[in-house]
Order: C-alpha cells, then structure tokens, then sequence
C-alpha cells in the first residue's frame, strides 16, 4: 500500500510538471522555435543589491540625496515676439523747424504718434502706417525697434520707433493640480521668468511648501522636487519655457505591497516621512506563517548619487540617471524593527515579501494533494496500515 501511494505522488508531480495543467508551461514557451529573445542579456538585467541592517538604515535617512529631487538648468529662453502677442508702438519724430501741437497750442520739436494697439497676426505681421504690414514674429522688442526706425527713416524726418509688449501670449506654460491656488495658462514675462515666479502668480501653494511636490514637465521629461526646497536653492527654481506644464500635488508616498503580507495593495500616505514599518503596518503586516522574515525586499530606482555616498561601485551603470536596487530585510535580526522603523520610503517604491520554504512546501502539496493525500494523512493512513 505504502508503494503505492508513493508511485501515485510520484506519478502526479511527474505530471503536473509535465503537462502545465490548463495551458503549455514555461519551458515551451520560452523554448519553442519561433521565439525571438529581445534583451536577454546586458546591464538591462544589473541591479545593485543591498543587505539592509540598523545602521545603513541611520545612514541613509540622513544623507540628502540630491540626485533624487532635479530641476532643468540653463538660462533663461529668448524673449522673441510671437503670434497673439500685444504691442504699443509709438513713433517720435525729431525736427529742429518744430511740429504744431494742437493739444498744447504750440510748436514743439518732438512729435508723438501713437499706433492703435497692435495683435501679432497669424502670419507674424503687425501694421504699421506709411510702412504697411511689417514682419514682427520671432524678433526680440529691440530688434524690432530698430528695424522700424530704420524703415521710417525713408519717410520720415529723424523719426525713432517704441514698442513695448504689453501681453504676451506666445509663450505660455499652464499650471495644475490640487497643490495650487489658481491653476491655469500664465505667459512669460521679463520680470517674471522663473518657477517661482509663476507659482506666486498662480496665487502660491495651497498648503505648506514642505508638504507639496513641484513638478515640472518639458521634452518628455519631467523634474520634481519638494517645494520647500526651492525656496532654499537656487538651482531648484529654473527658469521657465514656452509649454512647460508645471504641477503642485500635495506630497504622497505611494508604495505597491506584494506577497506574502496581510493585503496584496497600494498603500498611500499623506506623510512627510514614511517608513517600512509604516508600510507594512498599512498592509496588514506580515503573513505568518507564510512570510519569509529574511525575504522581505525593497525595489527601487534610487539615485546615483545616493548609492555613491553609501560608497557602492557604479562602474557597470555609467550614464544611468536612476540605478535598479533591491534593498533586502532580515526580520529576524534583534534590531529588525529599529531597522524597519528607520528605512525611509520612496513614492514608488516596491515592498515584497517572498514566501517561507514552509508555504512553498505547503503550496506543492497543496498541488499535489489532489492526486495524493498529503503527508500528515499519509503518515496517519500508514500507521493505521502497520
């Protein structure tokens, strides 16, 4: 009998790996002919993996990882003229015989010619009397000062060109999100061309600046920082460019939980600071018996410059902007929860806790237990059988 029901086990496992139930299993899959390997290989598979204890833990809460909050640098973009934009040109003429001022009722040298206001057209033209349309697109205000000046000169006796913008419309960037006062399109202006600029403009956060996020998004890539931050560093606060979408959210950890926890979700917490211990508290902690406590893992895209100072050796991820780590967690260590309690969570984050060799074992009988009882009837039945 014993025999038997061990040939069974031994005819079901053989099965089951055999066949993949419902569907082909893995091996065919990944081995059949047809298939094309696309990146099976190279730095796409690197990651940096980090035993994590107390003190590293201590550590890395305190360095300031600069790496991780980026704004765009370079100077401030050319104010050129643009469709849609508004301008005042005056035109004063100088003559020493004098000109007739009427509102005065005497002859003065200078004469003043206001213009009616003027909307670059769609083609970039403005109108201008004596002249006619006159291109105005992509020309600075003092570019086209000295363009009209010059073109008068044929007609006009020492004449001299003013313009002024007094709306520009051309370039704009938009401002969104539950972190703002007033969100909405605000153009760019001389005086004020920088991010800050714009956000005081926008009526300023609404909430305290340490607990909102700024971000902002150009070329495909966006930059954030905390907005705290940008008021204490000049390199946080760039200037602006035509379409930049700029957004305030109040500051969120999101963290995605699996495995072996209490709940399988995404935690989110309106935190400043959020720790592992507060994560795992979120999703029900750990499911015992079937968690691993020396496989509990962090996944994360941390920052260069962060790994660095913790003095990990980056040479195979030159050039990256963020590096593949795996930060790892032994519960069972007498500091585990002072560990726990001091690893800071990133937005974004992964929290995963692989399963223990007892749930893995209980998983394969479970599999198993179908064909065959599992081993404590087993050696309930063979007793009873002897």
């Amino acid at each position: 009998m014993t025999a038997i029901r061990f040939a069974l086990l031994l005819a079901a496992v053989t099965g089951l790996a055999a066949c993949g139930g419902a569907g082909p299993d893995t091996n065919r899959i990944v081995g059949a002919p047809g298939a094309q390997a696309v990146n099976q290989s190279g730095t796409e598979d690197q990651f940096v993996l980090v035993d994590t204890g107390l003190n590293f833990a201590e550590r890395l809460a305190g360095i300031t990882v600069d790496g991780h909050w980026q704004m765009p640098g370079g100077g401030p973009g050319s104010f050129v003229i643009g469709v849609s934009d508004v301008l005042d040109i005056s035109i004063v003429s100088n003559n020493d015989a004098g000109f007739l001022d009427f509102t005065q009722s005497a002859v003065t040298p200078i004469a003043t010619t206001p213009l009616p206001r003027q909307v670059v057209a769609e083609d970039g033209t403005v109108a201008v009397p004596l002249l006619g349309r006159v291109r105005a697109r992509g020309r600075s205000v003092q570019a086209l000062e000295s363009l009209l000046t010059e073109q008068l000169s044929e007609v006009l006796v020492n004449p001299t060109a003013f313009v002024q913008m007094v709306e520009r419309q051309s370039a704009t960037v938009s401002v969104i999100g539950e972190g703002i006062t007033n969100p909405g399109t605000y153009p760019i202006n001389l005086s004020d061309r920088r991010l800050l600029d714009i956000v005081g403009r926008a009526g300023g956060p609404a909430g305290a600046a340490q607990d909102i996020i700024v971000s902002l998004s150009r070329g495909g890539t966006t930059y954030r920082a905390v907005l705290a931050d940008v008021y204490g560093q000049s390199r946080l606060n760039p200037y602006v460019r035509k379409g930049d979408l700029i957004s305030l959210e109040p500051r969120r950890t999101r963290v995605q939980v699996m495995g072996a926890t209490g709940s399988n979700t995404l935690v989110e917490l309106d935190q400043v600071e959020v720790s592992l211990i507060d994560v795992l508290s979120e999703a029900g902690g750990l499911n015992s018996p079937r968690a691993s406590l020396k496989g509990v893992f962090v996944y994360r895209q941390a920052p260069p410059a962060e790994l660095r100072a913790l003095g990990a050796d980056l040479s195979e991820f030159a050039g990256r902007t963020a590096v593949p780590t795996i930060y790892r967690f032994d519960m069972t260590a007498p500091t585990a929860f002072f560990t726990a309690k001091a690893f800071r969570m990133r937005d974004d984050d992964i929290l995963y806790v692989s399963d223990s060799a007892n749930a893995k074992l209980a998983n394969f009988f479970g599999a198993v237990g179908f064909f065959a009882p599992n081993p404590s009837v087993y050696v309930q039945d063979a007793t009873i059988d002897n």
